[in-house]
């Protein structure tokens, strides 16, 4: 079975990474997939003056690749082979796009709802349920967790 887990950097992600490991049989799993998406508008930040960095350290796209590092690095001596992916535009369409283009058999998101964001736009999570073509497993925060970002 190939998984996808999907990362936004969050500690909501990585419980949602932790639980796939406790809840799946790793004999199971031939595969898992961490998948990162950065908007478009946020693909480039906006350029300054500061002698500070170069872009490429300013990029949200490193963000991005340091989270499917951080959950690849939760995953890697579970069993399966792990890989990764940062992909561009919105994040619930890239994810139905990856579950479609990988032949996932299951897509793994954290739930983030009660955020204004999730209320005025809804929920990454609740439009994956909706359009992915296999079965998404929702992982919503600990009670009681304290959330971030």
């Amino acid at each position: 079975m190939h998984v996808i887990v999907a990362t936004d950097g969050s500690a909501q992600a990585r419980e949602a990474a932790a639980y796939l490991r406790s809840l799946a049989n790793p004999a199971s799993v031939t595969k898992v997939t961490v998948v990162a998406v950065v908007s478009p508008l946020a693909a480039v930040p906006f350029a300054d003056d500061s002698p500070s960095g170069s872009l490429e350290e300013l990029s949200f796209r490193r963000s991005a690749e340091k989270a499917v590092a951080t959950l690849a690095e939760l995953l890697a001596d579970w069993g399966p082979e792990i890989t990764t992916q940062v992909r561009s535009g919105s994040p619930a369409g890239e994810l139905v796009k990856a579950a479609r283009t990988l032949d996932a058999q299951l897509l793994v998101v954290a739930n983030r709802s009660g955020t204004l964001g999730s209320l005025l736009l809804g929920s990454v999570s609740h439009r994956v349920m909706n359009d992915a073509p296999c079965p998404v497993l929702v992982v919503r925060p600990q009670k009681g967790a304290k959330r971030s970002r």
